[in-house]
């Protein structure tokens, strides 16, 4: 867990001639201690200690902000089977990833003497490239378990403390005293040397370097001072300190900070995490606009399967069917198309009653006729029975 958080003035006994680079994550751990302090350099400008409980170096961060290391005690008890590869997560913890196996090349502890380290990634496979006096051994992280594959040999160098690799060139870059003089050591294709000024403290005690995004590099300086010694306190001046180097030009290197006793670090360069929201602030509220009222038409059997959304609307008005004159009966209504439907249904064709002069209908006639055909019937019968 974040032990505390305060802006970097007031962190450090001195403060710092210029801002610490965001992004910026170092371990270390003081004369004495039984675990390393881990330290991130926030968006904010602020720095992040954390007690780790586990004493720890060769650190180095995956693209996702997750630290590796090896460690070689937890709580002052030394680890068995030798450093333990360990992950630190963003919020401090620590989980013990075990002991790297030896080889038949490399038996016993093969990561006994590491001291630095960097991390690596390409094509999913995750590395952690340790440095030793005579080569580079590359713990594979993931996938699977750790495991060690096979040795890079370095050539012969001043002791370095801490490594990393520059992305543009793929080179191992650290800072080592030479000389008297401390250089920047640039290890590729070939190995260069590049002085830096006397701002830089000429001994090999460069416990970790880091490489940002803006072309710096951040080397940490160890020096362990003693009780009651360091920056501010008047006894045995120049204690351990941050130095930031423009790898286009070294000659412009600067002190960062001063970071008082220390026995030993390492340092590395993880993503920026963005600053988290003020607790209580409220969120900006987006206005939605204004919906138009229009209306919707009755949905046919196939659209109303799908849900539409609820529409406020206002009831509708009643509609009106105003009475179409009926042309007159002489003249037939002349042939036209209508521009649109109407709602009023044509007039139905209604039977012209008969006309009152007439005093017998159609229908009279037949009926009469039949009665008199019976009545002349019913007589010629009744004479013959007289």
């Amino acid at each position: 867990m974040i032990a505390n958080a305060m802006p970097a003035t007031s962190l450090f006994s001195g403060a710092p001639a210029t801002a610490l680079p965001e992004g910026l994550v170092w371990v270390s751990r003081g004369p004495g201690d039984a675990g390393s302090a881990l330290h991130r350099v926030t968006a904010g400008g602020t720095v992040a200690r954390t007690p780790l409980g586990y004493a720890v170096n060769a650190i180095g961060c995956a693209g996702d902000g997750t630290l590796f290391a090896l460690a070689t005690a937890r709580a002052g008890r030394k680890l068995r089977a030798g450093p333990h590869v360990v992950r630190i997560g963003g919020d401090g913890r620590v989980t013990d990833l075990g002991a790297v196996p030896g080889t038949r090349r490399a038996s016993g502890y093969p990561l006994a003497d590491a001291y630095g380290g960097t991390v690596v990634a390409a094509g999913g496979v995750v590395r952690l490239l340790v440095g030793t006096a005579s080569s580079v051994r590359p713990v594979q992280l993931s996938p699977g378990a750790p495991r060690l594959l096979p040795s890079r040999p370095l050539p012969s160098l001043p002791y370095a403390g801490g490594w990393a690799v520059e992305p543009s060139s793929g080179d191992l870059l650290t800072v080592a005293a030479r000389g008297g003089r401390a250089q920047l050591v640039r290890v590729g294709s070939r190995v260069s040397f590049t002085p830096l000024p006397a701002v830089l403290p000429g001994r090999s005690a460069y416990g970790g370097v880091a490489v940002h995004p803006d072309g710096t590099l951040t080397a940490l300086f160890n020096q362990a001072s003693g009780p009651g010694a360091g920056p501010g306190t008047g006894h045995a001046p120049g204690g351990s300190a941050l130095f930031r180097i423009p790898l286009s030009d070294p000659s412009r290197a600067v002190k960062l900070a001063d970071l008082g006793s220390v026995a030993s670090s390492d340092a590395t360069a993880c993503p920026v995490q963005p600053p988290p929201a003020v607790a209580g602030e409220p969120d900006p509220v987006v206005p939605s606009p204004t919906p138009t009222r229009r209306p919707v038409p009755s949905p046919s059997p196939a659209a109303a399967e799908v849900p539409a959304p609820m529409v406020t609307m206002a009831p509708p008005r009643p509609q009106v069917r105003k009475a179409t004159p009926a042309p007159p009966s002489s003249v037939p209504p002349p042939p036209s198309t209508p521009a649109h439907r109407s709602n009023v249904r044509p007039a139905e064709p209604v039977a012209v009653p008969a006309s009152a002069s007439s005093p017998v209908g159609k229908r009279f006639i037949p009926v009469a006729a039949g009665f008199m055909i019976a009545a002349v019937a019913m007589t010629r019968l009744f004479r013959r029975r007289r």
